[in-house]
């Protein structure tokens, strides 16, 4: 009965993207402000989100989230553009901010630690902003042994 919050964490490096739907997130540091986020070991995305790179946390909004996340859980094959009909724009950093997202993070990875079959990223945020009213969509799950 573990609760997370939705987010969508989307990088781009050169030609290569990246974006997935993330739940076990955590508020990890004051200064530098920082969290960690749990990715699977088999995720594309994870080759993107080594010490020193870049991306964003896009956060849902409670009440407006199932589009975004039923867009990012589907398959994508090769070289499918992930944001294809999704509203993005360009952060800082180089990596898509979800436009319909309740805000968003910029940040940096800071470290990496292998746990199991996932892969827990420090990440420390450059950058941020609010970008509507409301509450962060959360997800309760059932299980802690599967998502």
């Amino acid at each position: 009965r573990i609760v997370g919050s939705l987010s969508i964490v989307t990088c781009q490096e050169e030609e290569l993207s990246g974006a997935m739907l993330a739940s076990w997130i955590s508020q990890a540091t004051f200064n530098p402000p920082g969290f960690t986020v749990a990715v699977a070991k088999e995720r594309a995305i994870e080759s993107l989100l080594h010490k020193g790179n870049s991306f964003v946390l896009n956060i849902l909004r409670e009440g407006d989230h199932i589009a975004l996340m039923k867009h990012f859980l589907k398959p994508f094959s090769p070289g499918e553009d992930r944001f294809e009909g999704v509203k993005t724009e360009v952060a800082d950093n180089g990596s898509p901010i979800l436009q319909d997202g309740l805000a968003y993070l910029e940040c940096k990875v800071g470290d990496r630690m292998e746990c199991g079959d996932h892969w827990v990223i420090y990440a420390i945020v450059t950058k941020g902003q609010v970008l509507q009213d409301g509450v962060t969509a959360i997800h309760h799950r059932k299980s802690g042994s599967h998502y």
